[in-house]
């Protein structure tokens, strides 16, 4: 990346969603933004990633 995306990515107001992480043996509570939650799904197809608002 460059410089100046670097500086931008700072500033940039993200989306962040509470979620519990699951990879069948521990549970995390994180939060992620949805770039961050799609890059872990590619690199784990076995995480299940639920975010707090799709739990009703």
């Amino acid at each position: 990346m460059s410089l100046f995306s670097n500086i931008k990515n700072l500033f940039e107001k993200k989306k962040v969603f509470y979620c519990i992480v699951w990879d069948g043996k521990t549970m995390s509570y994180l939060n992620l933004s949805q770039k961050e939650i799609d890059k872990k799904l590619l690199l784990n197809k076995e995480l299940i990633i639920t975010k707090k608002d799709e739990i009703s």
